[in-house]
């Protein structure tokens, strides 16, 4: 039973939508053919094959990428225009000159699927088929059809071109913003492992050297390799995460990953849902402020706060004076970020009961302090 039912798994739902919404038009035909005069016979036919048509052209839509599995793209593009095509040539016999309000179907059938270069000339050879067929055979009054056979398809098919170009244009941009992030992980890779793994193995080649002379100095060398390895070994784990794309859930178990790691103790949410529609944008959040503590802040303790119209995150590190200390680019991203959800970012220096320092970094989308609240996970 389960092996009947996924070979339906791939069926796109979206295509086929949006290629239905225009089937409405041909309950035009379809009352044209009830309306007039004529033997019964003709006007059930004639219904019957308007609505098989129908049907489909909506599965053929949903399935023609990946049904049937066993075929090219180009033989499972044939394989449902066939009985598109039959379709309406027995639709045109049955039902007369009323059949041509199928040709901007078939006609969106090539020019959605296909490249320009490969769609034209089918659709000119349907379009200039079609419209012929109506010069030739229609009747007056019934030379209105040729805006179903003219118009109607180069509408189509100006539709078809901007789609297609709206979508090389976003598959580009996703293209250039996933290089960009490639070289941008990689710089910061390199400039993480470069600078730490050029201190470590001065440490122990000067380790090595004290092991027998001077062991106290020696542990205490051993001790430093210990500690930079585990907050690269974090800073790396941060960078890595940004090839990801944010879900609060993830975000927040590679939060604790990565603070973990460094030696950082971390109190997080227990409860991500808290966030509401605001989860994606405070991923982004979490994602940046939790990298920096990381890499920059020194502390010992991170806390993570979520309510349902902010954020808060803070350490009690060195402290960030953004008077002094200019934003980085993670930092003036995350702030275009979260003013384009119009929501407000600020970053302030914080002081503790016991004399320490650290970092606030806080967004609130209504500017009304929420309930948050966290749950400690050390």
């Amino acid at each position: 039973m389960f092996s009947r039912f996924s070979r339906f798994s791939r069926f796109d739902v979206t295509a086929s939508l949006l290629a239905s919404v225009w089937l409405v038009i041909l309950l035009v035909p379809v009352a044209i053919l009830l309306i007039v005069d004529g033997p019964l016979w003709r006007k059930i036919a004639g219904t019957v094959l308007f609505v098989a048509f129908a049907v489909v052209y909506s599965v053929a839509f949903g399935l023609v990428g990946s049904t049937p599995s066993r075929y090219t793209p180009r033989g499972r593009f044939l394989f449902w225009l066939v009985p598109l095509a039959v379709l309406a040539v027995a639709t045109g016999a049955v039902a007369g000159l009323s059949a041509g309000y199928l040709v901007p179907f078939l006609v969106a059938y090539f020019a959605f699927p296909l490249p320009p270069a490969r769609s034209i000339a089918p659709v000119l050879v349907i379009v200039i088929a079609s419209s012929w067929t109506v010069i030739v055979v229609a009747q007056d009054g019934e030379y209105g059809i040729l805006g179903a056979t003219l118009a109607s398809p180069l509408f189509v098919y100006l539709i078809a071109l901007a789609s297609q170009r709206a979508e090389r244009e976003q598959q580009l941009a996703h293209d250039l913003a996933q290089a960009r992030e490639r070289e941008s992980v990689a710089v910061d890779v390199h400039d993480l492992l470069g600078h730490s793994l050029t201190v470590v193995t001065l440490k122990a080649e000067l380790a090595s050297r004290l092991v027998d002379t001077d062991p106290d100095a020696a542990k205490d060398e051993l001790a430093q390799i210990a500690r930079i390895s585990r907050t690269s070994l974090a800073e790396v784990r941060a960078t890595v995460t940004r090839l990801r794309q944010p879900d609060l859930v993830g975000e927040l178990e590679g939060a604790r990953r990565a603070l973990a790691t460094a030696g950082i103790v971390a109190s997080l949410p227990k409860d991500a849902g808290l966030a509401g529609t605001n989860a994606r944008l405070f991923s982004w959040v979490v994602r940046e402020a939790v990298t920096n503590v990381v890499r920059h802040s020194d502390a010992t303790r991170c806390t993570v706060e979520i309510g349902p119209d902010r954020v808060r995150i803070t350490d009690d590190g060195r402290g960030f004076d953004s008077a002094e200390t200019p934003e980085g680019n993670g930092l003036s991203g995350l702030r275009q970020r979260v003013e384009d959800a119009e929501g407000t970012l600020t970053v302030t220096p914080t002081s503790g009961t016991t004399g320490t320092t650290g970092t606030e970094v806080l967004v609130t989308m209504t500017g009304t302090p929420g309930g948050a609240q966290t749950g400690e996970d050390s």
